[in-house]
């Protein structure tokens, strides 16, 4: 299960990868472990990204400044350098925002941040060395990272053995055994859930193309079955109907022969669930004559599509949950513009977006708590953050949820994007306000 997990992930990389070579060349050379606070190179900003949604600052403090420390385990080498690279980008950004305005202010304290990268090579075993070295040696007060599931074990293993509180950076099927839950007391996940954009996607259907009723599923066989069996419940309730539903294999390069058996059910929609290679899916659907609606909820953004099908006929009507970075809103912009002052030779990441959100979230809890080191009330701290706009993202307002699926309150809700492309051309739609179902 591991492999097909990891190969999910590497067909995503493997596709912006070649869409960046210089960027890659850039992730062998970044390997360093340590970030300290940035004092020249970042955007000068007194509030972050966005006017109104970048981090709490205060202004230059008066006496001692302290230092909050985070450390980071990420894949900075190997087939998943790429991701890692865009995700410790976006914290170094984070941090040059708070420590430029003068630190961050929690309790009576103001706050320096300082990150300490970490490289989990994409393994247990790396994550776990990563996190013995960031709580014994280094005594961070926070650890965010890891991709897999097999990481975030090895990390929750280590921290909660010393009392630091976990931000997983990541879920690959919401709710798996290494997810956050009542048996993890000291993990948490500021990241929403890749199957929350189901039933906007479905909305958003009805809307723009109300007879488009038939719907058939093209599923990664790597265990999304929750994810497939709430979907089947969010179609019936919407009057549609799921026509046919196809598992494909790992290693898969071929789609025709998938595609051709979901065609054969003459559906209006075909649903690519969370895979990277989407816009192979959708280039073999369309080599087999299929005109309808083709969504993808995966991690590809919108942009990725134009660049590699190329062919406008073919990119009509194809729905994309993510970020778009051709038409960026206001706080996108100004990290992108961040991204580019430090890195003028490195093209931008989407997901630097919502990896930039994952320590902010952390330190607005730590914010409401008052305190920094205390893993057990920051915990339930964020329990307790769960109306709107108790959380602040470049994404727009969140909260804190998940009781009632994941048996805690320790879980992102935030807006969800969703970008449409038509005739070759890229139209954002917005940020959706997560549906309750």
């Amino acid at each position: 299960m591991r492999s097909k997990r990891t190969l999910l992930l590497t067909c995503v990389v493997l596709i912006i990868s070649g869409l960046l070579l210089a960027l890659a060349a850039c992730a062998e050379k970044e390997t360093t472990t340590t970030s300290g606070p940035a004092t020249t190179s970042g955007p000068s900003t007194t509030s972050g990204p966005g006017t109104t949604a970048g981090p709490t600052t205060t202004g230059a403090p008066s006496g001692e400044v302290k230092t909050l420390k985070i450390g980071t385990i990420m894949p900075q080498t190997g087939p998943l350098a790429i991701l890692g690279l865009s995700f410790t980008r976006a914290w170094d950004l984070y941090a040059d925002d708070v420590n430029n305005a003068g630190g961050v202010k929690i309790g009576n304290d103001t706050y320096k941040i300082k990150f300490i990268h970490e490289d989990s090579k994409g393994s247990a075993e790396g994550a776990s060395t990563a996190a013995s070295k960031l709580v014994n040696q280094d005594k961070v007060d926070l650890v965010i990272g890891a991709i897999l599931e097999s990481e975030m074990a090895a990390i929750n293993q280590v921290t909660q053995a010393a009392g630091v509180l976990y931000a997983q950076a990541n879920v690959n099927i919401p709710g798996a055994p290494q997810d956050v839950g009542p048996d993890k007391p000291l993990q948490v996940r500021p990241f929403i859930n890749h199957d929350e954009t189901q039933p906007i996607d479905l909305d958003y259907i009805a809307k723009t193309y109300p007879q488009a009723k038939k719907i058939a599923l093209s599923v990664p066989d790597i265990g999304y079955e929750g994810m497939v069996e709430r979907i089947q419940a969010q179609v019936a309730a919407r009057g549609m109907e799921i026509v046919a539903q196809e598992k494909w294999p790992w290693g898969t390069t071929d789609f025709v022969p998938i595609m051709t058996k979901l065609n054969g059910a003459k559906p209006d929609i075909i649903w690519a669930m969370v895979s990277g290679q989407a816009n192979d899916q959708l280039k073999a659907a369309r080599q087999l004559g299929f005109k309808g609606v083709f969504v993808s909820n995966s991690p590809l953004g919108a942009d990725v599509f134009v660049v590699t099908v190329q062919d406008p006929a073919a990119l009509t009507d194809v729905l994309c949950n993510s970020v778009d970075v051709t038409h960026p809103t206001p706080e996108v912009q100004k990290l992108m513009d961040a991204w580019k002052a430090k890195w003028p030779n490195d093209p931008f990441i989407s997901d630097a977006v919502h990896a930039y959100d994952m320590p902010w979230v952390m330190v607005q809890v730590m914010q409401k708590a008052g305190a920094i080191g205390d893993a057990a009330t920051l915990v339930k701290t964020m329990e307790s953050m769960t109306n709107p706009g108790d959380i602040q993202t470049l994404h727009g307002p969140g909260y804190i949820g998940g009781a009632d699926r994941f048996g805690v309150n320790r879980v992102l809700y935030r807006p969800l994007p969703l970008s449409r492309i038509m005739n070759g051309q890229i139209e954002f739609i917005g940020f959706m306000e997560p549906v309750k179902e």
